[in-house]
């Protein structure tokens, strides 16, 4: 396997990954793919990108379409942002839809998935207890 290759793989691995170790390496890689830009590298790294915007457009329209209009509404999305994720509802948002985000498109990563689905349990089970007395 070629150099570019192995790099770009690892590459693909931290994608999604937010802790400052990953961060470094992503930026290690960067600069390796920078340092050694030939047309090979170039066009690898060309192929890297779009697979991944692939990737990405093919995921934000799976969640589209797990949540029609009416059920997005029913979702309290500040709330699990809040209290599942310590974010903000725009930040929770900008996952879902996919709203590009300084000049990125981020989605919601497998364990931020797992968090998301926990919560949704959680809340419709809190909700399914609720009765009027």
């Amino acid at each position: 396997m070629k150099e570019v290759d192995v790099k770009l793989k690892e590459l693909k691995e931290l994608m999604g990954k937010e802790d400052e170790q990953s961060e470094a390496r992503r930026m290690e890689i960067a600069l390796w793919i920078r340092e050694n830009k030939t047309e090979e590298v170039e066009q690898a790294f060309r192929a890297f990108m779009d697979d991944g915007l692939t990737e990405i457009e093919i995921e934000i329209e799976d969640i589209r379409r797990q949540f029609d209009d009416e059920d997005y509404k029913l979702l309290p999305l500040a709330y699990i942002a809040k209290h599942y994720f310590g974010k903000s509802h725009a930040w929770l948002s900008q996952r879902i839809n996919g709203t590009k985000v300084r000049g990125q498109v981020y989605t919601l990563n497998n364990e931020q998935k797992e968090i998301f689905n926990k919560a949704l349990k959680d809340i419709s089970k809190k909700i399914g207890s609720f009765h009027i007395a």
